[in-house]
């Protein structure tokens, strides 16, 4: 099957998301994964950007979930709130930031562009395709190997001996939306992509596909009552809480009206978080099947929030990217990246 810009998808297509509750917690909720709102400048004035201007764009993206929330509509998701910066807490001398928990980690992604409609913003259907190809191939990825998971998790479960290596890119795909509705909750975006991969628009599931999911900006989200560009900015979630081989893995990237820099900032960062934490944190007290987190539940983009943004360049484009944790320097990543 072609994939609407001319990229071959995998396979012939046929899926989903999750069933786990998410406690409420003082001042971040890590059941879904949520990143900012709020316009970003355009690419062009973005590279002019000083360390500080590009700080105070990613300390933007952060967002949380109230502290008595209702349970979660579908599953293993997670999440941010404007002002609200992770404290980061020191570990012991030698000791790692980011936990592992023995849960699945995305070895080798694929990722699917799924664009919701033909009313998506014409700057991210021209170059989010672009994007996605150079960043699953890219040195934004290979740090992520540290997080493999051939190892025994803090738990003492032997870890699901997975190595994270560079990806490949499906295609990007504009799915006519048998629900036409303009307010969606995440229960329709689940049934729509369940119908469009049975259909065959879109490639069917595995454990190493992500489908990063683009709206037009009329369309207003909505997650355990809480709205897009309003409480949340982007989220990322897995269908089942279990391991389980018809898993579903998804990001969603609702338009804030931020411009691309925006959506790629928020697309690393949900990217980043889905590969190495497949099936994502309920609450503040992760355990398995997590993969990668801290002892409070955050992932490797929620610490660097308000670290200076990064850049990515491919083919002569450059795109604005996120920052990740690293532990194997117990800091945030300075790099700029490029494809191939």
């Amino acid at each position: 099957m072609m994939a609407e810009d001319g990229s071959l998808a995998a396979g012939g297509f046929n899926k989903s998301f999750v069933d786990l509750p998410c406690a409420g917690r003082d001042n971040m909720q890590h059941c879904a994964h949520k990143i900012g709102v709020g316009p970003a400048p355009a690419l062009e004035n973005v590279m002019k950007l000083g360390n500080l201007a590009a700080s105070a764009m990613a300390a933007a993206l952060i967002f949380a979930l109230p502290a008595g929330a209702a349970e979660p509509e579908g599953g293993a998701y997670h999440i941010f709130k404007p002002g609200l910066k992770p404290t980061l807490h020191q570990p012991a001398p030698g000791a790692a930031t980011m936990l592992y928990y023995a849960g699945p980690v995305i070895s080798s992604v694929k990722v699917a562009v799924v664009l919701w409609g033909s009313g998506v913003a014409k700057t991210t259907n021209t170059r989010i395709g672009p994007f996605s190809s150079a960043i699953v191939n890219s040195t934004f990825v290979d740090q992520l190997g540290q997080y493999s998971t051939n190892i025994i998790g803090v738990n003492g479960m032997q870890g699901t001996d997975q190595t994270i290596t560079r990806g490949s890119y499906l295609g990007k795909f504009i799915i006519t939306p048998y629900n036409n509705s303009k307010t969606l909750t995440d229960g329709d975006i689940k049934k729509e992509l369940k119908a469009q991969i049975k259909g065959g628009m879109l490639p069917p599931q595995d454990l190493d596909t992500l489908y990063m999911v683009y709206f037009p900006q009329n369309i207003s989200i909505t997650l355990d009552n809480l709205k897009s560009c309003v409480d949340f900015g982007a989220y990322h979630e897995a269908r089942s809480a279990k391991i389980k081989p018809n898993n579903l893995f998804y990001a969603i990237m609702p338009d804030c009206g931020g411009g691309i820099s925006e959506i790629t900032f928020a697309a690393s960062h949900e990217f980043a978080e889905a590969v190495t934490d497949a099936i994502p944190t309920p609450g503040s007290n992760p355990a398995y099947p997590q993969a990668w987190n801290t002892s409070d539940g955050y992932e490797i983009g929620d610490l660097c929030e308000s670290a200076p943004s990064s850049t990515l360049t491919a083919a002569g484009k450059t795109y604005v990217v996120t920052q990740v944790f690293l532990n194997s320097t117990n800091a945030c990543s300075t790099g700029k990246y490029t494809s191939p």
